[in-house]
């Protein structure tokens, strides 16, 4: 259910920016406003992104060879 509910409200979010745009009128293309620059916090974040992500999944993995189930064995 979480993930539907995620979906959902990023799809609203997605609809409700372009109210503007009608079907046939004019295109989404046209209505965007160009804005120089970007592509240096895109990549700041997306290197943000990609670190914790790698800090979660080593979290996760120390969290379950701690864990009481695991053994010497599961471990190698």
């Amino acid at each position: 259910m979480g993930f539907i509910c995620t979906e959902a409200g990023w799809v609203v979010t997605e609809v409700g920016r372009q109210p503007w745009i009608i079907q046939g009128v004019m295109r989404t293309a046209e209505a965007v406003t160009p804005m120089p620059g970007l592509v240096v916090p895109f990549l700041v974040f997306t290197a943000l992104y990609a670190g914790l992500g790698v800090v979660v999944a080593w979290l996760l993995y120390q969290q379950v060879l701690r864990s009481p189930g695991a053994t010497e064995e599961d471990a190698a």
